[in-house]
């Protein structure tokens, strides 16, 4: 039995599997690019609903398009297996090497890079698996909403809209380019003013606030509605990834510096 637990352990520390499942992982996003142009419908609700949801209602319903996901999960799931047992290798044998102080830290600077990107991968699937969303509703100027998870209260106030000003782009000429959606964010007894942006949300006591949408998209909105649409997400895991990219950081800061200070 001890026997054939080392030669699994070799075998998923093994550099040629690491070429093979990097050659899969290639060509399962080709597929699955040309799948996922064709279907977006099918994989945007996976940040709303959660992986294991999502699995169970849209990937199960439609198991042929989502065949290329399912693969993405086990070939990951391979890749990390392997990037453990190759590191944990190398880290033992640099241990066994007998280095000590700083000059261990410097030769485990790499291996500690890769442990790090395991720790933000980890972080993601446990984003998708643990994190919840909630849509909100619209919201017009003026108008007040309670926070989930009891964290505050939101007050949209109006926009400060940067608008698109340029010949180069005739088609575009006066399109919103961003909304800058002020909002009075009341949290803990006390009121604060904030800017929303796409791609820019903001946190309130955990509660990340999301923009959606908008209305108008034009400077000149005419009698159309004026509103925001945002979806609130919590996610206990983000201190996971957040923590891997600190490692991954200090990690590539000792080897960097461990370069320049041999070559010095």
């Amino acid at each position: 039995m001890t026997g054939f637990l080392c030669r699994a352990w070799r075998c998923a520390g093994d550099v040629r599997l690491t070429v093979a499942v990097c050659f899969a992982l290639t060509a399962n996003l080709g597929l699955g690019y040309l799948s996922l142009r064709e279907n977006l419908e099918l994989f945007t609700p996976m940040s709303d609903v959660g992986l294991l949801e999502w699995l169970a209602t849209f990937g199960a319903a439609n198991p042929f398009h989502a065949l290329w996901f399912f693969a993405l999960l086990g070939l990951l799931g391979l890749l990390g297996l392997n990037t453990f047992a190759c590191t944990t290798g190398r880290v033992l044998k640099v241990v066994a090497h007998g280095a000590r102080g700083m000059e261990l830290a410097f030769r485990l600077a790499p291996h500690v890079m890769h442990y790090a990107v395991l720790v933000i991968l980890g972080g993601y699937l446990a984003s998708y698996v643990l994190a919840t969303s909630e849509p909100g509703r619209a919201m017009r100027p003026g108008e007040t909403i309670d926070l989930p998870r009891g964290v505050g209260r939101l007050t949209f106030v109006g926009f400060a809209p940067e608008v698109l000003e340029s010949d180069r782009v005739p088609g575009f000429q006066g399109f919103v380019v961003a909304p800058n959606a002020r909002v009075a964010i009341v949290e803990n007894g006390r009121e604060r003013l904030d800017v929303l942006n796409f791609n820019a949300p903001l946190d309130v006591g955990g509660v990340g606030i999301y923009l959606n949408d908008f209305s108008p998209r034009r400077a000149s909105g005419g009698m159309g509605m004026t509103y925001i649409r945002m979806t609130f997400r919590h996610d206990p895991s983000a201190a996971v990834y957040r923590l891997g990219m600190a490692v991954f950081a200090l990690g590539l800061f000792l080897y960097l510096y461990d370069r320049g200070w041999r070559k010095a």
